[in-house]
């Protein structure tokens, strides 16, 4: 079974269809050994109800590659930072297996955000998250996206409510907030919004220090960053190999449009200027393998493993 999600515009859908989350979740139900007849036969039905560009991301476990007649078939394939991080029996056993920068800076931020008369809270209610959630978004760095919001709540509806944890300010506002549920011993991280104005105190690795502790308390063994971990937490996860499949039909009015939205990209970049997204959008598999990239988790992973041989 797969899942992808076509991109529509004011009802009408265009064609571009994408599968399975930025750190390859959610695309593929099947065997091993099925996996690649499962995308090829789904890859052949979705282009035969009308889907001409897709972008399908997922964690392979076949690591061969394959053709299909008519289409045109990019594979990405990378080792990147997983998603998914050991807790450990007690909070102290769990920050033995952090880097010493980063247990450091655990310990220390968490200090000064306790000296400023900030103070976690394990959970808020719905009406506190909804709110918090409203006056952040407008002032995080990475404001989240209302269909996002809107599909946490679906989740922590269908996982008993789930939980809303956050810090708050001596005046009673919330500068961080985070929702998640949990499932088998598992901690599923869904949305972390931080006060960008606050970013001093290093918010987001403080909340997730005081929510792990919150979670090993309760017994959790566990914890899945949906979307993907911070870099601060993502080089303690496991690492995971990682494959981007770009589609698109090799004839038509479709793809004669993407293969000019590829030149007019390679032209921009040539000369040093940004490409806006949209743009880059539209070519879809017809950029180059550098700006596909770029559209992946791969630009993450290099910027991890960058950031790991510098410190």
């Amino acid at each position: 079974m797969t899942y992808a999600t076509e991109h529509f515009v004011r009802g009408l859908g265009t064609g571009y269809a994408i599968g399975g989350d930025y750190s390859g979740r959610g695309l593929l139900i099947c065997t091993r050994e099925d996996e690649n007849l499962v995308l090829k036969e789904c890859i052949k039905r979705l282009v035969a109800h009308g889907i001409h560009s897709m972008h399908l991301r997922f964690l392979p476990r076949d690591s061969s590659e394959f053709a299909l007649r008519g289409l045109g078939i990019k594979f990405l394939d990378a080792v990147i930072p997983g998603d998914r991080m050991q807790l450990r029996p007690s909070f102290e056993e769990f920050l033995g297996t952090l880097g010493k920068h980063t247990r450091r800076n655990v310990r220390s931020c968490t200090r000064k955000t306790e000296a400023a008369g900030i103070e976690f809270v394990s959970s808020l209610t719905k009406r506190e998250y909804k709110a918090s959630l409203e006056r952040l978004n407008g002032k995080t760095d990475f404001p989240a996206d209302p269909l996002r919001l809107c599909r946490d709540e679906r989740l922590l509806e269908l996982h008993g409510g789930g939980e809303r944890m956050g810090l708050r300010c001596p005046d009673g506002n919330f500068i961080a907030v985070l929702c998640g549920f949990c499932l088998g011993g598992r901690f599923h991280l869904l949305t972390q919004l931080n006060d960008a104005s606050y970013d001093r105190f290093s918010l987001s690795l403080v909340l997730r220090g005081y929510v792990f502790a919150h979670l090993i308390e309760s017994g959790c063994i566990e914890v899945q960053f949906m979307g993907g971990s911070s870099l601060a937490f993502g080089r303690f996860c496991r690492p995971e190999s990682y494959r981007s499949i770009f589609v698109d039909r090799s004839m038509g009015l479709a793809a004669a449009v993407k293969r000019l939205c590829g030149t007019i990209v390679r032209v921009i970049a040539h000369t040093g200027r940004r490409v806006p997204d949209t743009l880059a959008v539209l070519a879809s598999g017809y950029l180059e393998e550098r700006q596909l990239s770029e559209r992946t988790a791969l630009r993450a992973a290099a910027m991890l493993l960058q950031q790991r041989q510098t410190s």
